[in-house]
């Protein structure tokens, strides 16, 4: 029985600990949804604020993520896929944390699908907005004044200073 205890200590810890990346991968969804409603409603002035709140998500995943490692290579594990699973399934110890990685690995999966669908939203937005500019900045080279007769006249790119 001893010699379970450590295995069951692990198991328990590495559950709960999958637990709390699971509510905080879910506050990162939360978030790239908010991004995904302020990219194609177009409010971009919301964006700076989500992507500081995203950020903080991510490094507090980071975190738990490295954590996670570890308890990991404790249990005898390397952290890919298919070791973990084959550790959940080695021992009845580890039973509990089979149900928190399988969500864990479908939100994971569901994060990185929606950040690549913003990443093309905002590709598409700066593109457009680089479009835009380029249109403006020709418009202003070829723009006219008017002289003091009313009568349009071209605008010079070059101004004189003064002279000495």
């Amino acid at each position: 029985m001893a010699a379970t205890e450590p295995a069951a200590q692990t198991a328990a810890r590495l559950a709960a600990l999958m637990t709390e990346e699971t509510v905080t991968l879910r506050t990162a969804l939360g978030h790239l949804h908010a991004e995904r409603r302020a990219l194609e409603a177009g409010e971009v002035d919301s964006l700076a604020g989500l992507a500081a709140r995203k950020s903080e998500a991510y490094g507090r995943l980071a975190q738990l993520g490295d954590a996670r490692t570890t308890l990991l290579a404790r249990a005898g594990s390397k952290p890919g896929r298919d070791d973990i699973e084959a550790l959940f399934q080695s021992a009845p110890d580890w039973a509990a944390c089979r149900q928190p990685f399988k969500e864990l690995v479908a939100l994971a999966r569901e994060a990185h699908d929606l950040n690549q669908a913003n990443g093309v939203l905002i590709r598409a937005q700066m593109k457009s907005s680089q479009q835009a500019l380029a249109v403006l900045m020709s418009a202003s080279e070829q723009a006219s004044t008017y002289g003091p007769d009313g009568q349009s006249m071209a605008r010079s790119t070059s101004r004189s200073l003064g002279s000495a």
